[in-house]
């Protein structure tokens, strides 16, 4: 909103208040300048300075608070019942629409900080990853282990994002509950787990799916992706590409796995391998069928 529309708002001009307080005009200068009860009042443009109280502020509630030692809220009722309820209102939205368009220029948007671990939370964490989502349990370990993974204060799985050096810098959300939520914390990373013996690069969706086709396919370097940009995704695969990776789509079967496919074939040099899950449209869907098919067998001998 800008400064006209803000204008358009305010209901209770500061010379109004200063007449409802028994204010008079300075004779000396009385387009600016008034004395009240509190000292010598000069405005200017919609904000008032008490010479003698070496004090100012900008606004009627400001204004009225001042004159009358108001409190926020009895100044607003001060306006309603001296001046109209209409016109306080509209004073109180003026007001605060200034506030809100003054912190909005001058504030920085603040970016969600990566949570912390709490280690009470823990088992809730570890048995929505084995048992839910069917992730061996040694996996889960080593990620706890190594710092890749861990557990806030929400039971919410939290898992590592790192830049190209390595350095953790974000945080991949993962809720517990039914209908867990799913969201990013912190600056865009990428999520890495597995193993680099074989020099083969597999990039997939997210940090869970990473653990789902480790779990699969256990000697390989696996990239989750849900927290990093298509430029991030496509540096990393440059640079394993320059180190003699091995690249691999192995995206979501549908077509936002495709859209992500072709973006990291864009990004590198050399033709890169496509995979994709059999079992359902990602690779913890695959796990799962494989841990259910599994306790079939055993059940049945």
């Amino acid at each position: 909103m800008d400064k006209n529309e803000i204008e358009k708002l305010r209901g209770v001009p500061l010379e109004t208040v200063l007449e409802r307080f028994g204010a008079e005009r300075d004779p000396q200068d009385p387009t600016r300048n008034w004395k009240t009860h509190a000292g010598r009042i000069t405005v200017t443009e919609g904000k008032f300075y008490n010479h003698d109280q070496e004090a100012g502020g900008g606004g009627s509630i400001d204004l009225a608070m001042h004159l009358g030692g108001f409190r926020f809220k009895e100044a607003i009722a001060w306006l309603g019942g001296s001046v109209g309820r209409t016109e306080a209102i509209q004073q109180y939205q003026a007001e605060a629409v200034e506030r809100a368009t003054q912190i909005l220029d001058t504030t920085p948007s603040p970016k969600l900080g990566i949570p912390a671990p709490d280690q009470g939370k823990v088992t809730r964490v570890k048995d929505y990853l084995t048992k839910t989502r069917a992730i061996p349990e040694a996996i889960v370990d080593n990620a706890f282990a190594k710092g890749r993974l861990w557990s806030d204060k929400f039971a919410n799985a939290v898992f590592s994002l790192r830049d190209m050096e390595g350095n953790a810098i974000g945080a991949e959300l993962r809720g517990t509950y039914d209908k867990p939520f799913h969201g990013v914390r912190g600056d865009k990373g990428l999520f890495y787990t597995g193993t680099s013996a074989s020099k083969t690069a597999v990039f997939v969706e997210s940090a869970i799916e990473a653990m789902s086709y480790q779990a699969l396919n256990p000697n390989t370097l696996v990239i989750g992706t849900a927290g990093s940009g298509r430029e991030m995704m496509g540096a990393a695969a440059r640079v394993l590409e320059s180190k003699g990776y091995k690249i691999v789509d192995a995206f979501n079967n549908d077509k936002a796995g495709d859209r992500l496919g072709k973006n990291l074939q864009d990004a590198v040099l050399n033709p890169i391998e496509k995979e994709r899950p059999i079992v359902g449209k990602d690779w913890n869907n695959q796990l799962k069928a494989k841990h259910d098919s599994e306790k079939v067998v055993t059940t049945e001998r």
